[in-house]
């Protein structure tokens, strides 16, 4: 199970395995019987000491990010019984501190488009309802002007000198990396690179 935000897979948050040392036990992998894919987890469940695995002795909550919360002890007797399931509520709530953070840190709107974005965002969802096909022609307007913006605003990022990949991630809510992706894939747009 993992939690999703707005920011991506940036801050997808989980609830990771402890173990006894207070270390962080490396990933599973998962073999869904035949075939080439494999799952890759680090959730809490996978570190119950089966299958050669190690035992995990406390839960967190995770980020993608590398952001780690406080841990909490697992009573695995208790979890024996198929009817008890582990408490998550505190992991997830370190997890939401954490979002909230994030959140804090990135570039705010302004106010009136705050506001606008949320009549688009319920004037669309009538729209879904009551004419769909209106609806699909809104998308791709608004998808034309997404990628008009994107690249209007890349490329003001990028004349501004050198880029502070590690400020514009913290604007955006994204790791550095991701934020340099971004911008680089709003430049590709406006030389017909992407579509």
């Amino acid at each position: 199970m993992t939690w999703k935000t707005e920011f991506g897979e940036s801050h997808e948050g989980y609830i990771g395995a402890v173990l006894p040392d207070g270390s962080e036990p490396k990933p599973v992998y998962l073999d869904p019987g035949s075939g080439a894919d494999f799952r890759i987890t680090r959730e809490w469940w996978a570190y119950s000491g089966q299958l050669n695995r190690p035992k995990a002795a406390c839960v967190r909550g995770c980020c993608a990010c590398g952001w780690r919360g406080a841990s909490y002890p697992i009573d695995w007797e208790q979890l024996s019984d198929e009817d008890d399931v582990l408490d998550v509520a505190s992991p997830y709530e370190d997890w939401s501190a954490h979002i909230e953070a994030v959140e804090r840190a990135t570039v705010p709107f302004p106010v009136s488009l705050d506001e606008l974005l949320e009549q688009l965002e319920t004037v669309l969802d009538t729209l879904v309802e009551e004419a769909p096909a209106a609806a699909l022609r809104a998308a791709e307007v608004l998808g034309r002007l997404s990628r008009r913006t994107g690249r209007l605003a890349a490329g003001a990022v990028q004349d501004d000198g050198p880029l502070q990949w590690e400020a514009l991630g913290t604007a955006l809510g994204v790791a550095p990396e991701k934020a340099r992706a971004r911008v680089t894939h709003y430049l590709l747009l406006g030389t017909g690179g992407i579509r």
